[in-house]
């Protein structure tokens, strides 16, 4: 019997589709082959000891950004090519299985178990350069010093608002209750706190990739180039057709020297690291651009790091960490999004991997994102923020270990490391938390 017509296209098209994708994962594979023999070359003529490998200039090639046809890839042997194939295969079984993803309950219980607070305004302005340039000390008495104070407010998924000393910075822009569009997509199960409008002016927007979830395009409409956007390779196209070109756009290991005029006496720079990811908005655009994360350093120091999205790699922390110095004051890492495994693993970390990539940063505290905002996979929608406390709870770490709380506004002194006994203080009559 002859096929019709429509019936060619579509066997073409899967047959095209399958052959370009075994191209990707042969090329990627033997890219990474050539690293890895390399790498252990490099390792066998030195004189280094095994815990003096990681940060090793010479040794960071092995995660280098690489293209195929024109297309980002992952450089890590952890990674596994993924395509529409096993994305399919992963929602059939959802159905088959019967799971209601997510769990989710009414709204008014869903308010009592994830509430929303409204962050601390009075102190965010005070705490920004743009609306304190005079650096005016506040008269309570248990705030750090204006030099001194970090303050990070979480407004979902991996949206964060931090100030360092007062330069303002905010990750990965989401304020809209949707994705793609209002009437397709997946809806925020909790809205922002805030609206972009009620927060001091950032004076840098960090993109770690391009995904819906990471990148309100509406943001860039309102802020437009009040504020300097900092992109991966790839991105800066993207804005420039918004009319944007306050832009910095950074490969991988790129590290820059950042703009402040209003602290001239100070020294920040963004450096931006590997993740492993992909990114792309539509089916046509996967991987043309590029995924990272970003460490932040004030005076040579590292000071906060913000891991986008990502899988676990086994040596990638420890190399970051190593070649940009340990004792970082605070990680913002991903801990949802993680079931079913064997379909998220490559792409996204859980609560016990956040807990790897804490030891391997040597990081001081870290604060679990990217759950409870949306429904984008299987586990229960509170259990990504459970298994962090519970983890925290049994290494004796609550006050170094947390998840993040949508809208409340945290407070940590720079001049001072982890205290032997932390504390969770109350300040402001309630409106923010000073973590000791």
């Amino acid at each position: 019997m002859a096929l019709s017509i429509p019936t060619k296209i579509g066997l073409g098209i899967v047959a095209s589709y399958t052959s370009y994708a075994l191209y990707v994962s042969y090329a990627a594979n033997k890219e990474i082959t050539k690293r890895s023999q390399l790498e252990q070359l490099k390792i066998a003529n030195s004189n280094l000891k095994p815990e003096e490998i990681h940060g090793q200039a010479s040794l960071i090639d092995k995660y280098l950004s690489f293209t195929v046809a024109g297309r980002f890839e992952n450089p890590f042997e952890e990674y596994r090519v993924q395509t529409l194939f096993e994305f399919f295969l992963s929602r059939i079984l959802e159905l088959f299985e019967g799971k209601s993803r997510g769990n989710v309950p009414s709204n008014s219980k869903l308010r009592e178990l994830l509430p929303i607070f409204t962050p601390d305004f009075e102190l965010l302005r005070e705490s920004s350069l743009k609306d304190n340039p005079t650096k005016k000390e506040s008269s309570d008495p248990k705030l750090p010093k204006f030099q001194d104070r970090l303050t990070f407010t979480w407004l979902g998924q991996s949206c964060s608002y931090i100030s360092i000393s007062g330069v303002n910075f905010l990750t990965d822009p989401l304020f809209a209750n949707y994705l793609v569009n209002p009437y397709l997509g997946p809806k925020r199960i909790t809205p922002s706190p805030c609206k972009i409008e009620e927060l001091p002016k950032p004076h840098f927007i960090m993109v770690s990739h391009n995904h819906p979830d990471h990148f309100d395009e509406e943001i860039a409409d309102k802020l437009h180039n009040e504020s300097t956007w900092i992109v991966p390779l790839g991105l800066r196209k993207s804005l420039a057709k918004k009319g944007i070109f306050n832009i910095i756009e950074l490969d991988w290991w790129d590290r820059v020297k950042l703009p402040v005029s209003e602290d001239p006496n100070n020294h920040y720079e963004i450096v931006c690291t590997p993740a492993m990811h992909w990114s792309g908005r539509h089916l046509l655009d996967s991987n043309s651009s590029l995924w990272c994360s970003y460490v932040i350093l004030r005076n040579n120091k590292p000071i906060f790091f913000h891991a986008g999205d990502t899988g676990y790699v086994n040596d990638l922390f420890k190399m970051i960490g190593s070649k940009y110095g340990y004792g970082l004051k605070l990680a913002m890492l991903p801990c949802g999004q993680y079931c079913p495994q064997w379909h998220q693993k490559p792409r996204h970390i859980n609560p016990e991997e956040c807990i790897k990539i804490m030891k391997d940063l040597k990081a001081q505290k870290i604060i679990g994102v990217h759950w409870g905002t949306f429904v984008l996979s299987s586990e229960h929608f509170l259990e990504p923020k459970l298994k962090l406390e519970e983890l925290a709870k049994n290494l004796n770490k609550v006050y170094d270990i947390f998840a993040g709380e949508f809208g409340k506004t945290l407070v940590m002194d720079l001049s001072k490391d982890n205290e032997e006994i932390g504390e969770y203080i109350p300040i402001r009559d309630g409106k923010s938390v000073l973590i000791k």
